[in-house]
């Protein structure tokens, strides 16, 4: 039952960035609707929020990836070059994130920051899926 919980545990600490960006994409009309804010914060925002999913779908892609081959289930070469590539541009997408969110305004700041981080330290530590021999 200990092992059950740690793997519920695991699986919502692997999920997280994708419900914080879900939250942040939700709140971002009402936001700015009744708020002022300078038309080069919004657009940094707008553009972390941006750099910030697609960094968080490579994540995604990686750990699924690692579900399959947990699973012995084998993905086509051009899915896993196509995933190998995507994440060597999150890399740098996930950076920019970071440094957009210093200048824009929006909601959710720290939690995308916090995430973003988490997202960014997972694909530099597990980067690389295709080994060339």
């Amino acid at each position: 039952m200990l092992y059950d919980l740690s793997v519920w545990l695991a699986g919502l600490i692997l999920l997280t960035p994708i419900l914080v960006f879900g939250l942040a994409w939700a709140r971002i009309s009402r936001y700015y609707h009744g708020r002022q804010v300078h038309r080069r914060q919004k657009i940094s925002y707008m553009a972390a929020l941006v750099a910030g999913s697609v960094s968080t779908l490579a994540y995604l892609g990686y750990w699924s990836w690692r579900v399959c081959q947990m699973y012995h289930a084998t993905l086509p070469l051009i899915g896993l070059l196509t995933l190998d590539r995507l994440i060597y541009v999150s890399r740098a997408l996930s950076m920019a994130t970071i440094a957009c969110l210093l200048f824009g305004r929006g909601p959710y700041r720290m939690p995308l920051a916090l995430a973003t981080l988490w997202v960014t330290f997972q694909l530099w530590v597990h980067g690389d899926i295709i080994h060339w021999a």
